[in-house]
């Protein structure tokens, strides 16, 4: 058996073209062709058509056509590849070695049209690496200045990015002025609210957040798409991503959405990468007006939170307790299952562990089998008590009486305010420290300025992260914030469908866990539910753990690894374990 290998036509080359918008002017598609073609002639080589072109594409990765042509000359049908300059095959230190360790692998060659360097030799191997490193240095370079216009944007409450966004007026920086000498006027750049998309955006909310069922956002997305037939910012139809693009933003709420500069994960830098994997996304004040309110904005957040995690088929409930339920046991989904009762199927009649039933009983041995209508009884006991009035009970003793317990929340509005007073002393101090820098370089010392405002970012950006971090504690709620919506709930129980009970459970609690109660020889005696509110602290969340000299233990501080070895040494020897050594 014969294998024939593919060969390149002798001097047959793959020419790339690779331009950005911004500098269109200087090195334009036809610049760079006319380069390439001109090099061919005077070379004497070939280019195959047609030629390889990336507009708009950014060179500091390797996810644009440039893979196409790298492909063609390890397939053998091009000699290598021809640029106009080497920093158009790319700006990235790390991307440039892997792929022209991918084109010198098969023996390819990489070759610039204006810059005549022959890599075969070791002069012209470190010609090209120098090339390279230079311009892998411009592209950080202007990656620091675009981070410092951004700063210099948020700090003026303005968005990282001057563009328009829906249901606003956007009045750029600079607009056409055919008066003005440069054809050209400057003002303050703002935002305003839209005549007529304002209220849309606020209606977008209002669908999101209605009770006692919440739009999806497939069914906002048909709304504006159908109905009032109003399009995106460029021209296109609404999808579920650009809806929830545009509301998680926070911008129709007055915030900018910024990632922490602290945070290295990488996102901002990597194409690949949608969206903070830490979480670290912070909501900054603008100066925009606001389209919702706070607690608009507060609701909705909690809401996304809810039924982000929530797989889709369950948000559309078709049981009262549809999304809700968890197994005591393996602390996994519970799912409905259907049951024949005098010759006809009953759906939704048992409530199954869907670990022990779709993935194996290793995975959850005991499993688990309950009437949906037992379950939903005892739910239905929980709303009473709930709901009962409290019974005030006085103390025997007079000196029993305590203060009352203050409102977290309170508290944190405090905190809230003491923040965003010392941030405004922070940024009045290093807005002094800069203009004096500038008025008199020679005041400072060399590295006195430098240290006193990396001392002063470092400050306000210990504050930025414990003001975000308030968040999640303000919106912490109290069983009165949902007494009114409780009542309502108990009151026309009969009267909702599932769906609606649904929508309004998932309001007022986290889960239901189910257990069911067995004898010592396994012999099933009754099912107990557990209810776990949202007023309550979850009793399932993953508890701190330690680590220390003595081992790890979760709830102790690190003080106690280190001062109670004894009580550690004591536990261990009750549970039949060798007391590690010291």
């Amino acid at each position: 058996m014969t294998t024939l290998l593919q060969v390149a036509e002798p001097d047959l080359w793959v020419g790339y073209i690779r331009v950005s918008t911004w500098n269109e002017e200087k090195i334009s598609p036809e610049i760079q062709e006319d380069a390439l073609r001109g090099w061919a002639a005077r070379t004497g080589r070939r280019l195959a058509e047609p030629l390889v072109v990336d507009l708009d594409a950014t060179g500091r990765n390797f996810n644009r056509k440039i893979q196409g042509a790298i492909e063609r000359v390890e397939r053998r049908e091009a000699k290598g590849i021809a640029v106009w300059r080497f920093s158009r095959f790319g700006r990235n230190r790390v991307g440039n070695n892997v792929n022209l360790a991918r084109l010198e692998a098969v023996g390819g060659q990489l070759e610039s049209a204006t810059e005549p360097v022959d890599a075969r030799t070791a002069l012209g191997e470190l010609q090209r690496e120098m090339i390279f490193a230079f311009g892998n240095y411009e592209s950080n370079r202007a990656g620091e200045q675009w981070r410092e216009t951004h700063e210099v944007r948020l700090k003026n409450q303005l968005p990282a990015t001057g563009r328009a966004r829906f249901g606003y007026v956007w009045h750029p920086r600079r607009i056409p002025d055919a008066t003005a000498p440069t054809g050209w006027r400057l003002q303050d750049e703002r935002y305003t609210l839209h005549h007529e998309y304002a209220s849309v955006a606020e209606e977008m909310f209002e669908r999101k957040l209605a009770k006692p069922v919440p739009q999806g956002l497939n069914t906002i997305g048909h709304w504006l798409n159908e109905e009032l037939r109003v399009t995106t910012l460029r021209g296109g139809l609404w999808h579920t991503s650009t809806i929830s693009r545009f509301m998680d933003s926070g911008f129709a709420a007055g915030y900018l959405l910024s990632h922490d500069r602290e945070c290295t994960c990488g996102y901002g830098k990597d194409p690949k990468m949608s969206k903070c994997p830490n979480g670290r996304m912070l909501y900054l004040p603008g100066a925009q007006p606001k389209i919702i309110e706070d607690d608009v904005w507060e609701e909705y957040k909690a809401h996304r939170k809810l039924t982000k995690n929530k797989p889709p088929r369950t948000r559309k409930a078709t049981y009262t307790l549809t999304g809700l339920l968890r197994h005591g046991y393996c602390r996994h989904h519970i799912s409905h299952a259907s049951a024949t009762r005098n010759g006809a199927q009953v759906p939704g009649h048992w409530l199954v562990c869907s670990r022990n039933k779709n993935v194996s009983k290793i995975a959850c041995p005991k499993g688990i089998n309950a009437k949906r209508e037992e379950v939903e009884g005892q739910v239905y006991d929980w709303l009473e008590e709930v709901c009962a009035p409290v019974v005030d009970t006085v103390p025997t003793v007079p000196g029993q009486a305590t203060a009352p317990k203050e409102d977290p929340r309170l508290a944190a509005k405090r905190e809230r305010a003491w923040i965003n007073a010392e941030l405004k002393k922070l940024d009045a101090a290093i807005d002094r420290l800069v203009e004096d820098n500038a008025m008199d370089p020679d005041k400072y010392p060399a590295d006195a300025f430098d240290r006193v405002r990396n001392k002063l970012m470092g400050k306000k950006g210990a504050l930025t992260k414990q003001l975000a971090e308030l968040g999640e504690v303000e919106a912490t709620p109290t069983r009165e914030d949902f007494k009114q919506l409780l009542d309502g709930l108990l009151a026309e129980w009969d009267s909702f469908l599932p769906i609606e009970k649904n929508a309004m459970l998932e309001s007022v609690i986290r889960r239901v866990v189910v257990y069911d109660v067995r004898s010592e020889d396994s012999r099933y005696i009754k099912i107990r539910t557990e209810v776990h509110p949202l007023w309550e602290p979850d009793p399932w969340e993953p508890k701190k753990v330690c680590r220390g000299p003595f081992g790890t233990r979760a709830g102790w501080s690190s003080a106690a690894l280190f001062e109670r070895p004894a009580e550690f040494d004591n536990e261990h020897q009750a549970q039949g374990e060798p007391v590690p050594a010291a």
